[in-house]
């Protein structure tokens, strides 16, 4: 960062453009953190439940692109505000507790919003269908997995939202939402995605995903998704209720040491890494090998001496 004047107020702006850069790296670790640990357990549970995951292969692809690539360009554009004058960047571990309680929070909420609607989504959408029958033939069965998708999906976009405020008490992310264009872009995007996905015949070569079925009623079921993700904005706003002395340094890990730096894999590897290349046995065996070698009868000229010689001859030149 150059700072092209003298004057007081660019030294104030590279401070809080600085400031801001910290924070923006903040809000993509909570974000991508949170969905992937989230990710994380709806397979594992879905595959313990059902025998099979509720998100597809492409789906996963997809929500990768979320977290790895929308997600972070969104919570990137965010612009600074007045009061990052109050916020001390730099100082400390850059997963701050506050940032600990609102992954562990927000992971546990999704993954008890994704573990209703994956258990009952035939009670809520009325739906007909079992665990054997086959996804791509049953139209009862790609609407359940594709309305549990879905509600995965508008999870991920509403704890964007939540992301793009890191703050101890603040509410909600939507200050400051209005003037941030790249932000507004990428949700509606997601937005028209998963309505193309969920209702046009688009869904199936893209996703594998459908809620069309003979019963109707697909815009409320939509619409049951949404409000269900929705929740995971409450869940932020009442997670930022614990009192901040609740919190102190209790959650918190040391970003100096690497994770699992004390087992036993990492202590084989420290201790091959500081030993010695050659022990004292293989020094001798080299100087065995070096007394034999002398013996024998070395070539008059080498192609070193050449081009020794042809140096100096180069040097007299």
């Amino acid at each position: 960062m150059v700072l092209r004047t003298n004057d007081f107020e660019s030294v104030m702006r590279a401070i809080m453009w600085g400031r801001n850069l910290f924070m923006n790296v903040q809000r993509f670790l909570q974000f991508q953190i949170t969905c992937n640990l989230a990710v994380l357990v709806v397979v594992i549970v879905s595959y313990c439940v059902r025998q099979e995951t509720v998100l597809n292969a492409i789906q996963l692809i997809y929500i990768n692109i979320i977290m790895d690539v929308l997600g972070p360009l969104a919570l990137a554009s965010t612009k600074p505000t007045t009061e990052i004058a109050h916020y001390q960047a730099g100082q400390g571990n850059i997963i701050s507790p506050f940032m600990y309680r609102q992954i562990i929070g927000c992971w546990l909420g999704m993954v008890c919003i994704m573990l209703v609607v994956m258990c009952a989504d035939r009670n809520i959408f009325n739906l007909d269908y079992s665990n054997t029958h086959s996804t791509l033939l049953n139209d009862d069965k790609m609407a359940g997995y594709t309305l549990i998708w879905n509600t995965f999906i508008f999870l991920q976009v509403f704890n964007m939202i939540n992301c793009r405020d890191i703050s101890p008490t603040k509410m909600h992310g939507f200050a400051g939402l209005h003037r941030n264009f790249l932000t507004w872009l990428i949700v509606l995007i997601l937005v028209a995605i998963q309505v193309v996905a969920c209702f046009t015949f688009l869904g199936m070569p893209l996703f594998k995903a459908s809620i069309t079925t003979d019963k109707g009623g697909y815009g409320r079921h939509f619409a049951i998704t949404v409000v269900a993700a929705s929740a995971i904005l409450v869940i932020n706003a009442l997670l930022k209720l614990i009192p901040s002395h609740w919190i102190g340094k209790k959650m918190q890990l040391d970003e100096s040491k690497s994770i699992g730096g004390d087992s036993k894999l990492m202590s084989s590897y420290e201790t091959q890494a500081k030993a010695k290349a050659f022990s004292k046995k293989t020094e001798a065996i080299n100087d065995e090998v070096g007394s034999q070698a002398t013996d024998v009868d070395l070539p008059l000229e080498t192609d070193s001496m050449r081009a020794d010689d042809h140096d100096n001859e180069f040097r007299r030149v």
